[in-house]
């Protein structure tokens, strides 16, 4: 099966006043799975809504020469729009945690807040998730406790925090000028100092919560009961992947080591088509016509968690009410026009 995969047409536009883009986009080229093309051209009026996220929407305006005009250039792209800061100015929370399997049944649940520490929201953020796992052999090498004899499934909860506002700063662009070519990302984790402390400081936040007595039910037996105190086995976390550092309480550089090499996305990012760089307050492709992008990738700041609903309501309540009123409003003086010729 291919992959989709779509881009837009552009075309010098008549410029009634030097104030108006010399480029609209008058529809869009795509590729459907069996390969064949098709063209969906915008009727009078019209406009390209473009909402492919973070990762598509900026590809999609550079595979259609909307973006730096060197990179493009040096792509074999022609150059519709100069817009250097396409694929520029982006953003991802990175999370970092521990996940045990529980010695006790336990729900699943999807990724939940469980834990904002301060009450402006700039510190990490604590979430849990609880989910299955097939047994395979990456989980084997995680002591005693995987054996031969072992289900195949098993429940596994992670416990995490997350940097809510990240500094650091990371890129898209294209790796060569085929559609059906994913872009090369960068986001730059702990690029900031800033962040690497924010990580640390939540980190150490996760092991309180792993030390807690709450937690202490999620413990197994490890050993024998000759190895522990009072004749009872010994009791610990069964800890799948990465395990936090002895010395994490006192080290900050053996737990910013941790962050630096477990640091995993959230699928949170967001920027590449920034409101002021990219388009603007009504979310228009600045130096184009007709042309809008609409989702997470004109964000320039990070909602706080999941920005689903953000992106929604964004999409939904705000600029389809809002594109809705534009066009009721463009009929009603078309019709006055026409009604004044009549008279």
């Amino acid at each position: 099966m291919g992959k989709l995969f779509a881009s837009f047409c552009m075309y010098p536009a008549a410029r009634r006043g030097r104030s108006r883009p010399a480029v609209a986009a008058v529809g869009v080229v795509y590729q459907d799975r069996l390969f064949q093309l098709h063209h969906a051209l915008l009727r009078p009026g019209g406009e390209v809504i473009l909402s492919a996220g973070t990762l598509g929407s900026p590809q999609l305006l550079l595979l259609s020469g909307v973006g730096p005009a060197n990179d493009l250039t040096s792509l074999g792209i022609p150059v519709s729009v100069d817009a250097p800061d396409v694929g520029k100015h982006m953003f991802d929370n990175p999370r970092n945690g521990i996940s045990i399997i529980p010695s006790v049944p336990i729900d699943h649940s999807l990724i939940q807040v469980v834990g904002i520490p301060s009450a402006n929201g700039t510190a990490s953020y604590l979430e849990a998730a609880s989910y299955i796992v097939p047994v395979s052999p990456m989980l084997r090498p995680a002591g005693p406790f995987i054996s031969p004899t072992s289900p195949l499934y098993v429940t596994m909860a992670t416990i995490m925090e997350k940097v809510p506002g990240p500094l650091s700063e990371g890129s898209l662009w294209l790796s060569s000028p085929n559609p059906v070519e994913t872009p090369s990302v960068r986001f730059n984790y702990f690029s900031r100092p800033e962040d690497l402390a924010q990580c640390v400081v939540g980190v150490r936040r996760v092991a309180q919560v792993l030390q807690s007595r709450t937690m202490d039910i999620f413990r197994s037996s490890v050993g024998s009961a000759s190895q522990g105190r009072r004749g009872h086995a010994r009791r610990d976390f069964r800890i799948v992947g990465a395990t936090l550092p002895l010395d994490w309480s006192t080290n900050n550089t053996s737990v910013a080591d941790f962050c630096r090499r477990t640091v995993a996305t959230l699928w949170h990012y967001h920027g590449g088509c920034v409101v002021g760089r990219v388009v603007d307050k009504d979310f228009r492709v600045m130096g184009t016509q007709s042309l809008r992008v609409v989702d997470g990738s004109t964000f320039s700041v990070t909602p706080g968690t999941n920005p689903q609903a953000t992106v929604m309501m964004m999409g939904s309540r705000y600029m389809g009410l809002k594109m809705i009123a534009e066009r009721h409003s463009r009929r009603q003086v078309n019709t006055s026009s026409y009604n004044e010729l009549e008279e």
